[in-house]
């Protein structure tokens, strides 16, 4: 009993630790684009591979295997359609990423899991492997945010997911989806 007190102790501890060191910094850089909004630590690299249906960036380190990937679907649907963006997108986007882990030699063990994703309950997987000896995961996670399907991802080798931690956490408390007011210049004229 007393040895998972401690080791809680212990783990509560390494995050106060990240908060603060993010904290102290005060070097938060901020996203916007097309609706899409989140904050993210300097130090990280944004890199945008997005397309016409989707806004897609991933973050990632220079010293790190850590990446934090974030999707956003940019056509709207109702609450009651989302089973249906279950199938058509996020059961293929987890279906490649336990491919990527068995590519690289690795047997992903998939279990359900949830987070808060921008101030809402989002459902989750967490799939995790042995790559190489080296215990790793991707934590992936879905929701409707202003009706626009919306997945955040955290993979990595389990050091950094560890050491990274208030990163993903100022990314995935932070994101937001705001409803972009139409261009004046582009609006017909009476």
């Amino acid at each position: 009993m007393r040895v998972i007190r401690l080791t809680g102790q212990l783990t509560l501890l390494l995050v106060l630790l990240n908060v603060m060191a993010v904290a102290q910094t005060g070097d938060t850089k901020n996203f916007a684009k097309d609706g899409l909004l989140f904050d993210y630590p300097a130090g990280w690299t944004l890199q945008d591979d997005s397309n016409g249906d989707l806004q897609q960036f991933t973050l990632s380190r220079a010293d790190a295997d850590a990446q934090i990937r974030i999707i956003v679907h940019r056509g709207k649907i109702k609450p009651e359609k989302l089973p249906d963006a279950r199938k058509a997108i996020i059961d293929p986007y987890i279906a490649s990423i336990g491919n990527q882990f068995v590519s690289m030699g690795a047997t992903p063990k998939q279990a359900s899991d949830s987070a808060e994703i921008g101030g809402v309950k989002a459902e989750g997987t967490k799939m995790t492997a042995s790559i190489g000896g080296e215990p790793g995961a991707a934590r992936i996670y879905w929701v409707l945010l202003d009706q626009r399907v919306t997945l955040l991802t955290y993979l990595g080798p389990d050091r950094d997911l560890i050491k990274f931690v208030a990163a993903w956490d100022l990314v995935r408390t932070s994101i937001k989806i705001n409803n972009p007011q139409p261009d004046p210049k582009s609006s017909p004229k009476p």
